[in-house]
């Protein structure tokens, strides 16, 4: 292992992972990620791995957009298999309050794009 670099990431989860594609991107070549295992195999391996897009303002809503934009290029960018499918979702109201919240949600995504 090398002793210097430019950035150390520590941890081979989705936020170490992520911290590194992002420097690479920005063309960062001389930084270094540390595992103590392997890559993901800690709390993002049991994670359910779900990546719902709409959330509670259109900021948040388009970075959410952007994430899921980012996943369905990445295998063809790295040459790697993910195992991105894209699947959808089901919700359902069991009273009049969830009912309303629900259209009220399905508005927004309407406004959202």
């Amino acid at each position: 292992m090398r002793d210097r670099a430019r950035a150390v990431v520590i941890g081979g989860g989705v936020g170490g992972c992520a911290v590194l594609y992002w420097l690479a991107r920005l063309g960062w070549d001389d930084v270094v990620l540390v595992e103590r295992a392997e890559l993901t195999s800690g709390s993002t391996f049991h994670s359910a791995g779900l990546v719902g897009q709409l959330r509670s303002s259109l900021s948040l809503t388009r970075m959410m957009m952007s994430s899921v934009d980012l996943y369905r290029s990445l295998e063809s960018e790295v040459g790697l298999a993910t195992g991105w499918r894209e699947v959808g979702s089901l919700r359902l109201a069991s009273s009049e309050e969830r009912v309303e919240e629900i259209a009220r949600q399905a508005g927004w995504a309407k406004t959202f794009g």
